[in-house]
């Protein structure tokens, strides 16, 4: 079989597999993202316990200013109780070359992540840096998804 058919084939199932549930989308008509607002979404549970992928979006403009991006990521059960991550992201490589040339970057952040409770979880985003504007940045989204069955 050729491989563009096979690749093709490939990313037809990849597409179909599941539907991406979206936590969050958040546009920035400005560009800028201002310190300290935190962006929350929010991922209803029916089944404790059962398997979801987390994806991260993030489109960025020209004038983006920096390689990378730090983010504290929340989680916060429907008790209350809330835990925090710090993410790393990586746009473009030590020479200031970008790894996707419109800036459109996606990366998962979560994988087989399992939550033991039925209820609505929320979650946050945060930008982590020593400035207080992120400048450069035009949209981000967080989508979750059932894990594939491997």
């Amino acid at each position: 079989m050729d491989a563009r058919i096979l690749a093709l084939s490939y990313l037809i199932c990849w597409g179909c597999k599941s539907e991406k549930q979206r936590v969050l989308r958040w546009d920035f008509p400005q560009q800028q993202w201002i310190y300290p607002d935190t962006l929350w979404g929010e991922l209803p549970i029916t089944e404790p316990a059962a398997c979801r992928t987390l994806e991260l979006q993030i489109q960025l403009e020209e004038l983006y200013p920096w390689r990378n991006l730090y983010l504290l990521a929340f989680l916060e059960s429907p008790d209350g109780f809330r835990t925090q991550s710090r993410l790393e992201l990586v746009f473009s490589d030590s020479l200031g070359r970008w790894y996707d040339s419109d800036r459109a970057f996606e990366t998962v952040i979560a994988q087989r992540l399992s939550l033991g409770t039925a209820g609505v979880y929320r979650i946050g985003l945060l930008p982590y840096i020593r400035s207080d504007t992120v400048v450069g940045i035009r949209r981000i989204a967080l989508h979750a998804y059932p894990c594939s069955s491997e």
